[in-house]
Formats: structure tokens, sequence, C-alpha cells
């Protein structure tokens, strides 16, 4: 089963569409327009691929911001722009916005297009399902999780029902979070994505496996993807299937699965 993680798309006829936040206050959510991301050739857009990046690069409950987050979805969105995707970007997602996100997808999708998806950010798994986490959850025991938390494989399945002839998600959440260490002694990473013959599935470390790079530059499992998309001739959907089909291109974690540091009794 090939696992990898999901990418964020641009359009010359989209502008990125950002999920603007006042500073620790998440009542509500409002869509801004953002800059447009450049082509780095020329392309037509396909009404017929269609793209929802999510990148999450400021949470509250965090030490640090993740700048690889917003920079990797930038290189990404000008790659997959330039093979013609229309892209929707959303940044610092609420978990109201990321909801708002997918149903405004799955209402472009139709019958035989591409959809892709990508997340970044912070990700945690429980009883065998991965939540992308939003910036404005609250946190503290694993139920909590179930309840702020967007489920990957529940979004995935949501997209099966628009007829698209191909779904693709790249996750970028396997980090140590702020939000395990409160409930667990030691961060679990994501559990497997199951995907099906019309899916792709790539995430930036395998199963059960955690990465320690949070908050560093650059990012380089998507910069690894971005590099073979923006020179290719080749169908997105292709690239993406090689490589997730190739061990090489995932980022192994130097500690994986180590423990962090536990305040369960705090």
């Amino acid at each position: 089963m090939a696992i990898a993680v999901l990418f964020g798309l641009a359009s010359t006829a989209f502008a990125s569409i950002a999920l603007v936040k006042a500073p620790h206050n998440f009542l509500s959510h409002r869509a801004v327009m953002a800059k447009s991301y450049a082509a780095n050739r020329s392309s037509t857009v396909r009404s017929d691929h269609v793209a929802l990046l999510i990148a999450n690069s400021n949470y509250p409950d965090a030490e640090i911001p993740l700048p690889e987050v917003a920079a990797g979805a930038d290189l990404l969105a000008n790659a997959l722009h330039s093979h013609g995707f229309v892209v929707h970007v959303v940044r610092d997602a609420t978990r109201a916005g990321i909801t708002e996100a997918v149903d405004r997808l799955k209402a472009e999708a139709r019958p035989g297009s591409v959809v892709l998806v990508y997340f970044g950010g912070f990700g945690v798994q429980s009883r065998g399902q991965n939540y992308m986490i939003p910036v404005d959850a609250k946190i503290w025991e694993e139920r909590d999780v179930r309840r702020d938390g967007v489920s990957v494989e529940g979004t995935l399945s949501e997209l099966s029902s628009s007829g698209a002839r191909k779904r693709i998600a790249i996750v970028d959440a396997s980090r140590r979070n702020p939000y395990e260490r409160r409930f667990r002694e030691y961060s679990h990473g994501l559990a497997p994505i199951g995907e099906d013959g019309n899916s792709i599935v790539i995430t930036s470390t395998s199963p059960e496996q955690v990465a320690d790079d949070a908050g560093t530059l650059p990012n380089r499992f998507v910069n690894g993807l971005a590099a073979k998309i923006s020179p290719s001739s080749l169908p997105v959907e292709e690239i993406l299937a090689r490589a997730a089909a190739s061990s090489g291109d995932r980022h192994e974690p130097e500690h994986s699965g180590a423990p962090v540091a536990s305040n369960v009794n705090s």
C-alpha cells in the first residue's frame, strides 16, 4: 500500500484563498483574497483538475510556527499550477474553515476529474483514524482529537462521492505536536491510511513514525515532490503514483517514535 503527503495547488484563474483569524480568537472566520501564484511555465487551466491546499503554520498552542508548511505550500502551488490545476489555498484554517473548504471542493469536483488535497500542519491519530488539527483546536484529552480534528479518512470518503476519476491526498502532518504530550507518553505518528484503486495517498513519514524537524526549513519531503512535478510533462496523478510507490521518496526521521515529555498528570 503506497502512502504519501498532500499538495497545495494554484491557478492563474483562481486567486489563493486564506482563512484569516484574529490572534488567539477563533469565534469566527472569513475568506479573503490573497496573491495569485505565478506559473513556472505556460499552462492551460483545466477545470477537471481541482486541488485544495490547507497550510496550517501558526498554532497558538505550539512553541514555534511551522514556516516549512507555508513555504512548501507555495512551492507546490506553483508546481501544480504549472500543470493546469485550479487551486484553492487555505491558510491557518479553523475547523469550520477546513469543513467549508472541503465542501467547496466537493461542489467543484465532477465525474472524471482529478481531485487533490494537501494538508500541512499537525496531525494526530485516534482509534486508527487520522485527524487534521485546526488552529482553533482545544485538545487536552484523546477524545478532544475526534471532536476538534477533521478526519483524513472521512474527507477522502466524502470526496469519493464526487465521481472523481482520481483522488490524491498528500498529508504533511507527522510532526511532534503540542497536543499528544497532554495525554500520551510518546507521539504515535499517523496510522496507515487506506486507499482504493482510484486514490493515491502520500505521507511525509511511514505509519507510526514522527518527524523531529518541525519548524525547520527547507521542507525536504515537499520540496522533493515539487522537484518531480515541475519539470515533468507527465500528468500529475502519474507522477505522484510513481512517487508513492517509491520508498526512496519517503523522509524517514532520525528519531522516529522517541518519547516526548509527558504532562499527563499536570
